[in-house]
């Protein structure tokens, strides 16, 4: 007999709940009310509060996914580009452009083969690892908040300086050395974006894109012809002959990752500005070297592997549609 109360009783509760009117909110929260009134800005419902008295409220249909009233189901009002979550959103396509600034984040590790003090080499290198960077993306969303598109992205810098070396090691003399170096990384690969909102306007949103591509890397080394100038050991047969080497040129191909964070706000639907913070790693084990007289392959070991790794830093604008 007990038994069989219990069991009505569950009846009855579940038969009640069924009954009642639902609204089921962006963040998946299930109201049980009893839906009065459905406007184009808000759903007015009641409940029942302490003491059982009934207590009237509403929601704004913008936070609202679906209703159902009296078991009937019916979507919701039409979707806003705030940020209203629908299995497709209004504007799916997604263009961005990216400028800032970047550094290279491997250590300075530069021969020094010529005399010249580390500090100069250190402060060469610092400023050759200090550059700009610019990139472009295209994403298309799968839902309001993950998208599938592609990445591209550019690194360059540059560096000069004139060094004072030491030419001979039998006695004091010295010459100087005029150097400048120029490199350029691309890189290109497919990409994932995900996207929050921060505030309940949807003004502020934040967005992570995850990529992995490929990465080129070419670096153009010149020294000043009217200076010291290194040289090579003659292969021709002339003996005291040599090679003077002005230009070097080394190029190197790899699979690289990138990663990104960015904060946006909407000035209006179809657009948002934003600052960025970006990673991008990567590391060449092999280089092509080209000084005009021959070309040569490299296959690093594994210490002098060529790191490529940069923290990106600048300002975006994406464009929607």
């Amino acid at each position: 007999m007990k038994k069989l109360i219990i069991s009505l009783l569950m009846l009855m509760s579940l038969q009640f709940v069924s009954g009642q009117d639902k609204i089921i909110t962006n963040n998946n929260d299930t109201i049980l009310c009893r839906i009065v009134s459905v406007s184009p800005s808000s759903i007015h419902y009641e409940q029942k509060g302490e003491n059982n008295y009934t207590v009237g409220r509403f929601i704004p249909t913008e936070q609202v996914l679906a209703y159902y009233r009296d078991s009937q189901s019916s979507k919701a009002n039409a979707y806003h580009w705030t940020g209203k979550r629908t299995s497709k959103p209004k504007l799916p396509w997604i263009i961005g452009l990216q400028a800032g600034g970047a550094s290279l984040l491997a250590s300075s590790d530069s021969e020094n083969d010529l005399g010249i003090p580390q500090s100069q080499i250190e402060d060469y290198d610092r400023q050759l690892n200090q550059g700009w960077s610019f990139s472009g993306d295209i994403h298309y969303l799968l839902t309001n908040y993950l998208g599938v598109g592609v990445k591209y992205s550019f690194f360059t810098s540059s560096a000069q300086k004139d060094f004072t070396v030491k030419i001979n090691d039998y006695y004091p003399e010295y010459a100087c050395m005029g150097i400048k170096d120029n490199q350029y990384i691309h890189y290109a690969g497919p990409s994932v974006i995900f996207r929050q909102w921060l505030d309940k306007n949807h003004r502020l949103q934040l967005n992570e894109t995850l990529s992995g591509g490929y990465v080129h890397y070419r670096g153009e080394t010149r020294i000043d012809p009217n200076q010291y100038v290194p040289m090579i050991p003659a292969t021709s047969g002339y003996g005291g002959y040599g090679i003077i080497i002005y230009n070097i040129l080394t190029e190197g191909d790899t699979w690289g990752a990138n990663a990104g964070l960015s904060l946006d706000y909407y000035p209006v639907s179809w657009l948002s500005v934003g600052v960025n913070t970006g990673f991008m790693y990567a590391r060449l084990t092999k280089v092509k070297i080209s000084t005009g007289y021959y070309t040569q392959t490299l296959d690093l070991d594994k210490k002098d592997y060529e790191s490529l790794a940069r923290l990106d830093y600048s300002l975006s604008i994406r464009f929607h549609f």
